[in-house]
């Protein structure tokens, strides 16, 4: 009897020393999943943005200078193939309106119900192009200047994204900027659907999108009537003086 209770005995001890090992072993295992686990660093995009063929939505941009004076902007985009609209609207109501069409692009000041010929120089800039570092442009930096991180999966407006920082021109030489952002990336869109962005200046740029749909009413891509046609440089005299 004796035997045999110190034979249970050493069973035991045997054991729990195996289950110890067990649970030592699988911390570590534990320990280093949570190492490999972190936000991996690239120079390159580690992502691949397209836009979708057909949607709108809504984007809304707030500018705001290393004084602290911001200024809002509000921007209806929709496609439809090779059709586009960009319909942007500044807090003092100004609206212009630029129109892909299948002959090529129109500029439309809605307020005064006249248009001009898209297609001459520089008569109106990039929609991004304002906003040196705006999402689209981050997209596609050298890789030289830029780091992409990953840092997981988030919701953003009920929409699944996964969010990126990026930082821009990351160089210690003197002239050159620095620039950090956050990039929410829409899973299903592939399209960036918001950003923040901070510079070495103390300036952010903010850019959300909203009442995303795939589904795109045909007309916004269509001639209104009633437009008078002007001139090119008229058109550019009178979006200076607005």
């Amino acid at each position: 009897m004796i035997a045999q209770r110190r034979n249970w005995f050493l069973f035991v001890l045997v054991l729990c020393a195996t289950l110890l090992v067990s649970c030592a072993s699988n911390s570590r295992k534990s320990a280093n999943e949570e190492t490999a686990a972190e936000p991996i660093v690239s120079t390159t995009p580690p992502f691949s943005t397209k836009e979708p063929d057909r949607y709108q939505a809504v984007r809304t941009t707030i500018l705001t200078d290393s004084t602290g004076h911001s200024t809002t902007t509000k921007t209806l985009i929709a496609r439809y193939g090779l059709l586009r609209r960009e319909e942007s609207e500044n807090e003092f109501a100004q609206k212009l309106v630029v129109l892909d069409l299948e002959n090529g692009r129109i500029v439309l000041l809605p307020t005064a119900k006249v248009y001009s010929d898209g297609n001459a120089p520089n008569l109106v800039a990039d929609p991004e192009g304002e906003v040196d570092n705006s999402p689209e442009r981050l997209l596609h930096q050298e890789p030289i200047a830029t780091s992409y991180e990953n840092l997981g999966p988030e919701l953003v407006s009920g929409r699944n994204a996964t969010k990126y920082r990026v930082v821009v021109n990351s160089s210690t030489s003197p002239n050159v900027s620095r620039s950090e952002s956050l990039i929410w990336i829409d899973k299903s869109l592939g399209i960036p659907i918001k950003s923040q962005t901070q510079t070495n200046d103390g300036s952010q740029t903010l850019m959300e999108m909203s009442e995303i749909s795939l589904e795109v009413d045909e007309k916004l891509f269509q001639m209104p009537a009633g437009y008078e046609k002007i001139a090119p440089d008229e058109l550019r005299r009178r979006l200076g003086k607005n």
